[in-house]
């Protein structure tokens, strides 16, 4: 029997992966903008004080409610970029591994990435696949964007690998539409 679905299930893997990094990234962006709205640099300082029965000391619920949600505010950011981070690499190192499957003729159903016991993605080297495609399949942007990921800093790497996985997934796309259309891909 022919295996024909085989591509369906690998743009599954590789989209489901590009879905788990844009949302990540959704999250961190909203955990970044509920730390800055309590900048204590930002807001007006309230002189209301509360007497504790017990304590000499007043205490300024105002303010004591601030940094409060500022720590917990910043964990929140740190951890999201963390996860944003690690799921943003996932994705292009899976679009570039199914995009490579197909270019080297093989037919994975899914996307294989070792993780961690913590669940965060082992990574290897990410190939340079630009040469292996032609223009029309996104040769050029692949390998401007494979550049731009090598380069990045740390605060830039989740974007500048979301972008990246999001073109490797259109290459993907691209060289499956061709296979298809010159009867390629009932082979496996």
């Amino acid at each position: 029997m022919t295996d024909t679905t085989w591509h369906a299930d690998l743009t599954a893997s590789v989209h489901a992966l590009g879905a788990a990094a844009r949302e990540l990234r959704a999250a961190h962006t909203a955990a970044v903008h509920a730390a800055r709205a309590v900048d204590p640099t930002r807001l007006v300082p309230l002189p209301g004080l509360l007497a504790v029965p017990g304590t000499t000391e007043p205490v300024r619920p105002y303010d004591e409610a601030l940094r409060h949600l500022t720590h917990l505010y910043a964990a929140a950011e740190q951890r999201t970029h963390e996860l944003y981070a690690n799921a943003a690499l996932g994705y292009a190192h899976g679009a570039a591994q199914a995009l490579a499957a197909v270019l080297r003729a093989e037919r994975p159903h899914h996307v294989d990435l070792p993780r961690d016991t913590a669940g965060r993605y082992v990574l290897a080297d990410l190939p340079d696949l630009a040469a292996s495609l032609t223009t029309t399949a996104g040769a050029r942007e692949l390998a401007a964007l494979h550049t731009r990921l090598r380069t990045a800093t740390d605060a830039e790497r989740p974007d500048a690998a979301t972008a990246y996985g999001e073109q490797a997934e259109r290459s993907l796309h691209h060289l499956i539409r061709h296979a298809a259309a010159h009867g390629f891909l009932h082979t496996h």
